[in-house]
């Protein structure tokens, strides 16, 4: 069976340390599915990222992820140049707004995204239902068969003070999500990712309080209130298996904005046990809407961390915008 020329990134790290134990099978299956390979790991953050855009400009025609979450992240983000955010970008009264409709530059549009789960959380993977184990997954890779999916960009204030523009392939938050990715990742992921994400998002509730806000919406609504979280869901899980976003489609063009609005104590106590099972759209001040732009901007000096595909990388005001058909994703 042809295959695509293909470019693999691992991340030795993800999965507690289960890319590196356990890479010497891993690999015979690649090359089992595979006719032409190559392979390079990640030294650090941000590397995955440099390693595919210089397999795209080498002439690689897929790229395949091999790690969590984070990992995935990472190498889409390569799929595009780098955006220079004081040319697209500019932060007028408190948000950032978006100039002459700006997207980012792929690299290769014909380029294709593949991707192994081995990390943590795995809610990419439970989206697009590649619930299977590594040699099922990794047998996916093999043919030339794809399907055009949709990718969230987002623009937001960075650790280090100016505008930085990140991608997303599945969820983006604003609110506890972003103070629980900063827990999660910082504790050690061998119980695996309910249990690490549950663990994170309990101890985060005792300190959270809900945090002034003002959300726009496609530029039609305006929101203004104290929000537990507000969700720009491209897919449907986060947080390890949160049903966050039931029916968000990744090719339908639209994000699913699910808002948790100033949720008394009582009401957010139990709520990460609701949203499992996808019960939390009954609660009052839960509502959800479609929308293709949405913007945030902190009110009364709050501090508003950002959760993008389970990293956080900054914080608000912060701009989210969907890319339709924005990348080809490896299939069966």
């Amino acid at each position: 069976m042809p295959s695509f020329r293909t470019f693999v990134i691992a991340n030795p790290q993800s999965g507690a340390g289960s890319v590196k134990r356990e890479w010497e099978p891993v690999e015979r299956l690649l090359r089992a599915q595979i006719e032409t390979l190559d392979i390079a790991f990640t030294e650090g953050p941000g590397h995955a990222t440099l390693l595919a855009r210089e397999a795209l400009k080498a002439g690689w025609e897929m790229v395949v992820a091999v790690g969590g979450d984070g990992t995935i992240n990472e190498v889409v983000n390569g799929f595009f140049e780098k955006t220079d955010t004081k040319e697209n970008f500019t932060l007028e009264d408190g948000f950032i707004r978006r100039q002459d409709k700006y997207l980012p530059t792929p690299i290769n549009p014909d380029a294709v995204f593949g991707f192994v789960p081995m990390g943590t959380g795995g809610d990419f993977r439970r989206t697009v239902g590649a619930m299977g184990g590594v040699n099922e997954t990794i047998k996916l890779l093999g043919g030339t068969n794809f399907r055009q999916i949709d990718l969230g960009h987002s623009v937001y204030v960075s650790e280090r003070g100016p505008l930085e523009f990140r991608t997303f392939v599945n969820v983006a938050s604003g609110g506890i999500g972003g103070l629980v990715d900063r827990m999660t990742n910082s504790m050690w992921k061998g119980l695996g990712g309910k249990l690490s994400f549950g663990l994170a998002s309990s101890v985060t509730w005792f300190k959270y309080q809900n945090r002034p806000l003002t959300v726009r919406i496609d530029d039609l609504e305006e929101l203004q209130d104290r929000f537990f979280n507000v969700v720009i869901a491209n897919g449907e899980y986060f947080g390890g298996g949160m049903w966050v976003a039931p029916g968000a489609q990744l090719d339908d063009g639209k994000f699913q904005v699910v808002i948790f609005s100033d949720l008394p104590r009582k009401e957010s106590a139990t709520l990460i046990r609701k949203i499992y099972k996808a019960e939390h759209l009954g609660i009052e001040g839960v509502s959800r809407r479609n929308a293709t732009t949405v913007a945030i901007r902190p009110e009364s000096n709050s501090t508003l961390f950002l959760d993008l595909d389970g990293e956080s990388p900054g914080q608000a005001p912060a701009t989210f915008f969907m890319h339709p058909k924005a990348i080809r994703l490896k299939t069966a």
